[in-house]
């Protein structure tokens, strides 16, 4: 037996003559003597240990062929893929002016129709066969709850397909929240809502300025009052966007979710972003300019530890570490712009050279994933982290250089901050450690 190839081993302090290995493809940790884990390279493993640490994925029998396994995981994942997902921009039009908007000059009074919401109801039920037993739809904007009588209209049409193949329909909308009432969840709960993420940038003052309604009046007390009136109804998941001078404020918005009766038990998870930088080319024009370009930004890692630590402190729960390629090498996960164009992941919308069909016109070529693989060089295949990185994300290659086809690296990242997520997990996530 051998360690995989996959494992990132720190000391552990509060142990001494102990180690944390943690196992990136199985995100399983343990701790170890280091005589133990030192007896892994020598091949005198007692028995008990080695069939513990080969279930953990922390040893191999053969680090190459665990090479080559590796190499077919995204294609395993799609194999095994019972679920077909579709993100449905539903307009592009918003009742906020946030300074930082993703879709820029993109924004304005541009709608899905009717025909063409019937052509995504069509595109969906062609392609549910097979081994497909759930559909998931998420609604996304602009703000989607402008467009709330297509919602319903695409999800009666949906969940009565569904219902008749004896499969699950659900949906989630991506909001701003304030249109979020409780009598719009009472409408949307019957027909498969199951959660929606509301974004707070901060405490009031922060997420007014960088949030605020068209009219310039601030949206946090709107946003607030919505979320604390539905919390006992559906899943609420809090999002937010964060820059450079204002991540320090976002712990106080914890405070304040908190004392207003919005605590961990009503919201499934909380994970704040730094606000992405944006390209500059023909096809992309946004107002934006002054987002982040990598994950690597040495101030990202101090942002992010500092985030995660005060949202795990408060109780609340955030995303899972886990493998995760990016959504261009997901089979059957698509976006559908409000037109009918297609797209595999919603950073791309608008950008003609990335359009891989339409619902008028089907998918282009044979494989509706483009430029899967990109991770499949001798130096990722190497790296323990490849299982949480697979290239990154290609959406960021492009912002930087221009090129979808290079891998975006999360090594410095991982270096810096993986041990400290693993022992966050363990203090406070109560991950076991074997």
């Amino acid at each position: 037996m051998y360690a995989s190839c996959y494992i990132a081993v720190y000391p552990f302090r509060e142990k001494p003559g102990h180690l944390l290995v943690c196992s990136t493809k199985k995100t399983s940790v343990a701790l170890l003597r280091e005589e133990t884990f030192r007896s892994i390279e020598k091949g005198t493993l007692a028995p008990a240990d080695e069939a513990a640490l080969l279930k953990l994925g922390i040893i191999v029998p053969d680090r190459e062929e665990e090479k080559r396994l590796m190499l077919d995981y995204i294609n395993g994942l799609n194999a095994r893929n019972s679920e077909l997902n579709m993100t449905a921009v539903l307009n592009l039009d918003c009742n906020f002016a946030c300074t930082y908007c993703f879709e820029g000059g993109m924004k304005g009074k541009r709608y899905m129709s009717r025909e063409t919401a019937g052509l995504l109801v069509k595109f969906i039920q062609d392609r549910f066969s097979g081994i497909k037993t759930s559909l998931s739809v998420t609604f996304y904007g602009g703000e989607p709850l402008l467009s709330l009588d297509l919602i319903v209209f695409i999800s009666e049409a949906l969940k009565a397909f569904a219902a008749e193949r004896a499969a699950q329909y659900t949906f989630n909308m991506i909001t701003n929240g304030s249109l979020f009432t409780r009598s719009v969840a009472e409408r949307l709960i019957p027909l498969g809502l199951r959660g929606a993420k509301i974004t707070l940038d901060g405490p009031a003052e922060v997420h007014n300025r960088c949030r605020p309604f068209k009219s310039g009046a601030g949206s946090f007390d709107a946003v607030m009052k919505n979320i604390k009136d539905t919390c006992d109804l559906v899943k609420i998941s809090i999002g937010g966007n964060y820059q450079k001078e204002n991540y320090a404020r976002f712990p106080e918005l914890l405070d304040l979710l908190e004392s207003s009766g919005i605590t961990p038990a009503y919201v499934s998870k909380v994970k704040f972003d730094p606000v992405a930088g944006r390209p500059d080319r023909e096809g992309a024009t946004v107002d934006f300019a002054d987002g982040c370009l990598s994950l690597n930004e040495p101030w990202l890692v101090d942002a992010s530890l500092l985030l995660r630590e005060a949202i795990l402190r408060k109780g609340y729960d955030v995303p899972k570490l886990r493998p995760l390629p990016c959504q261009l090498e997901v089979n059957d996960a698509y976006v559908s712009n409000f037109d009918g164009t297609l797209y595999k992941c919603p950073a791309l919308i608008g950008i003609k050279d990335f359009e891989i069909g339409s619902l008028r016109e089907e998918i282009k070529g044979e494989n509706d994933s483009p430029y899967p693989g990109i991770w499949k060089n001798k130096e990722c295949l190497e790296c323990a982290y490849l299982p949480l990185c697979f290239g990154g994300c290609r959406y960021m290659a492009y912002v930087r250089g221009g090129n979808i086809e290079k891998v975006d690296c999360k090594r410095p990242y991982l270096d810096a901050a993986l041990e400290t997520i693993v022992s966050q997990d363990i203090r406070y996530r109560g991950v076991p450690v074997k």
